[in-house]
């Protein structure tokens, strides 16, 4: 999948900025850890599971590169199974075969689950993560999965966990009704709600090892034959970012 866009960067001065969104290969990887080391310093994916996700299922890894080449945006998917009705609370590890997708990724599986995703912090609020968030659901719809999932990080819970458990904290409001803490925060505008607590989720201190389980559904499920599918998924790849303005 290949997008080409002009995105607006919100600087001091408003220029735009030419990105592409597309699969990834492994000519990518170098920028990949480029990318992984500068967002991720706690817990940066490494070459072999770069390597294995795109070799694994190369139709969800993608990058997002400006145009002279830098990879500012990268995003790994699998298929997996889960019982939403009894969820179980998994680390990352047992959820990814240890980041490597090998195992973990069943082509068959009913849902899509977010592996990874990461921005490069100098290009923030620009509109990359939801380009990604319609190449995911591009996915879904054009291979009519049920639905979408991935563990989110809690990262505000460190600073306030000498007064909240973590229950009481994924539950927690701001004064205008949103959620505090600001990945929860930004999953639940993206229409995603949450299943589950992930305890020892993954090496991550300001979230204190937790994830959360967070889900939302895909409308088009076993809706309008496979051509609709695939239609929609298309224009969820080129044109999803544009009804949110971005």
């Amino acid at each position: 999948m290949e997008d080409r866009t002009m995105i607006r960067v919100k600087h001091k001065k408003r220029i735009k900025v030419e990105v592409l969104v597309r699969n990834a290969t492994l000519d990518d990887v170098n920028g990949i850890l480029d990318l992984e080391q500068e967002t991720w310093p706690f817990f940066p994916a490494n070459r072999e599971k770069v390597e294995s996700r795109i070799q694994t299922f190369p139709e969800g890894s993608f990058v997002v590169t400006l145009s002279n080449g830098e990879i500012v945006g990268y995003l790994s998917l699998q298929f997996i199974n889960y019982d939403l009705e009894n969820p179980k609370a998994s680390s990352w590890d047992e959820m990814t075969d240890c980041g490597t997708i090998r195992k973990s990724h069943l082509i068959d599986g009913a849902y899509i689950f977010g592996v990874g995703m990461s921005v490069s912090p100098r290009y923030q609020n620009m509109g990359i993560a939801t380009r990604l968030f319609f190449a995911t659901w591009a996915i879904g719809v054009g291979y009519n999965r049920r639905g979408c999932m991935l563990g989110s990080r809690m990262p505000g819970y460190a600073d306030v966990k000498d007064r909240y458990s973590p229950e009481q904290y994924v539950q927690l409001r701001r004064e205008d009704g949103k959620l505090f803490d600001p990945e929860l925060r930004l999953y639940e505008g993206d229409g995603f709600r949450q299943i589950c607590l992930l305890p020892n989720y993954e090496n991550d201190p300001p979230s204190c090892d937790y994830g959360v389980l967070v889900y939302q559904g895909n409308p088009f499920y076993n809706r309008g034959g496979r051509l609709f599918q695939r239609l929609a998924a298309w224009f969820l790849a080129r044109w999803g970012h544009k009804i949110i303005g971005v």
